[in-house]
């Protein structure tokens, strides 16, 4: 086991689920796989996520299982650990279990956790119970602050989008 892999376990089996809101990740996760659109107060027009066809990896016909998220891990964690899913299927996403996590870990160390099947998320709490957001999902990424509502998460004021 190497160093990386043994303090990226350590780190995510030591970490408690956020109280961060499922919510936000099945948004912006149904925007970037399935082009589904973000709630927005005031109404934007729709934008894409620069890459979202992580170089032809992702086929729109044969979408991935399950994408392994990296909510509030730090930048060397992220490349290494995980701490959520969302099940493509049912737009659902749930916190891993320890053991969810350090197989997704170990599997991600032995590069058989493809790019369309990862994303991260870094958020900023701030007044209102508003939440500011970073979301990358392969290689593009976006940020804007979320309102949330009775319905879900309402995307308040402009989506910046970043390619890589």
């Amino acid at each position: 086991m190497t160093l990386a892999f043994a303090l990226s376990l350590a780190l995510v089996l030591g970490l408690q689920p956020s109280p961060a809101p499922a919510s936000v990740i099945e948004t912006f996760l149904g925007w970037a796989i399935e082009g589904r659109s973000i709630p927005t107060d005031p109404p934007q027009p729709a934008l894409d996520l620069p890459h979202r066809g992580c170089g032809g990896r992702l086929d729109p016909e044969h979408l991935p299982e399950t994408i392994y998220v990296s909510w509030q891990l730090s930048a060397e964690a992220q490349h290494a650990a995980c701490n959520w899913k969302y099940d493509v299927a049912s737009r659902r996403a749930t916190p891993l279990t320890p053991a969810e996590a350090a197989d997704v870990a170990h599997r991600i160390v032995a590069g058989t956790v493809a790019p369309q099947e990862r994303a991260f998320f870094h958020s900023v709490p701030q007044h209102e119970g508003r939440l500011t957001v970073t979301a990358g999902y392969c290689w593009g990424s976006a940020t804007g602050t979320f309102a949330f509502r009775a319905d879900g998460p309402v995307l308040v004021g402009e989506l910046v989008l970043h390619g890589y």
